[in-house]
């Protein structure tokens, strides 16, 4: 792992970021022109025939080599995903974020327990100082505690896990073929929730049935996905070529990013305590991924 490649892959993970928590940004706005399966449908839709034509630019293959690893790796990021989406139907996209990008943390835990990593008490002092700063910056309220609340972390724990599988299972797989599993996973499983919702339709972004299309949706939706092309692509590359712990540090640019933009577009500002949250969040990052790297350089001595 070169100097050069490492520098690579964060500039792509910080590209990456930037992106998506722009266009994120804008899902509540089509929260209010329909339901997240139907969003999810038409992103998928519009999404893989982008897909095919950049494999094809880019003169790679979008065809898996190994159908089984790259399943399983595009169900646990689309769980994350999904989860994710369906938290910024009631929260801002810093909030959300704060919980999916408790990621790192995950990836820690999860190399332990599936890839025989070894964990110190550093490494556990860092995870707990990271879970208390997404806590600090979803400030969940302890008289309205939901499912909903939570459900940032949940997505964290999934997307953590598809992009640890990412390195450890699907190195050899082309960016392309990374984004396209995950898209088709999410189409998929959108078209069986639609028939949920069908039959037990409710008001809220995760439960509502299929409305009519109405243009601002179409073009919001194509941005969306265009967008999240581009990125997907973009972190996938970088999980593909730096080391996962790593990366994922990077991505913690999301939350400054996310910040920026909802006060840029929608005049949301974070508080203090959400900032110190993020502070909290990377700095653990951080530390976990300079302790991964070092008990890396110890084993390979």
């Amino acid at each position: 792992m070169t100097a050069n490649t490492n520098l690579q892959a964060a500039a792509l993970a910080l590209a990456a970021s930037a992106i998506l928590s722009l266009i994120d940004n804008f899902v509540a706005s089509v929260a209010e022109e329909a339901g997240l399966w139907q969003f999810q449908i038409f992103r998928t839709l519009f999404a893989l025939p982008l897909l095919v034509l950049l494999g094809r630019a880019l003169r790679v293959s979008v065809r898996p080599k190994r159908w089984g690893r790259l399943t399983l790796r595009s169900v646990a990021v689309s769980a994350g995903l999904l989860l994710y989406f369906a938290s910024l139907g009631t929260m801002p996209v810093a909030q959300a974020g704060a919980g999916l990008f408790s990621a790192p943390i995950w990836v820690l835990l999860l190399s332990a327990a599936f890839f025989g990593a070894r964990i110190g008490g550093l490494h556990v002092l860092a995870v707990l100082c990271g879970f208390g700063g997404a806590l600090m910056v979803l400030q969940p309220d302890p008289a309205a505690l939901s499912a909903m609340t939570f459900l940032p972390l949940a997505a964290g724990a999934l997307y953590g896990f598809g992009m640890l599988l990412t390195r450890e299972i699907c190195a050899d797989e082309s960016p392309a073929a990374l984004a396209i599993g995950i898209f088709s996973i999410i189409g998929l499983f959108s078209l069986g929730m639609v028939g949920v919702t069908a039959l037990a339709p409710g008001e809220t972004f995760l439960t509502r049935p299929w409305v009519p299309v109405t243009p601002r949706f179409l073009w919001l939706t194509l941005f969306q996905a265009a967008g999240a092309v581009i990125a997907v692509t973009l972190i996938a590359q970088a999980y593909r070529i730096g080391r996962p712990a790593q990366v994922a540090v990077f991505e913690y640019s999301f939350l400054v990013f996310a910040a920026f933009w909802g006060l840029a577009l929608w005049g949301i500002a974070t508080d203090a305590v959400s900032w110190i949250g993020v502070a909290i969040i990377i700095t653990s990052g951080v530390l976990i991924a300079g302790l991964h790297l070092t008990a890396h350089k110890s084993r390979t001595a």
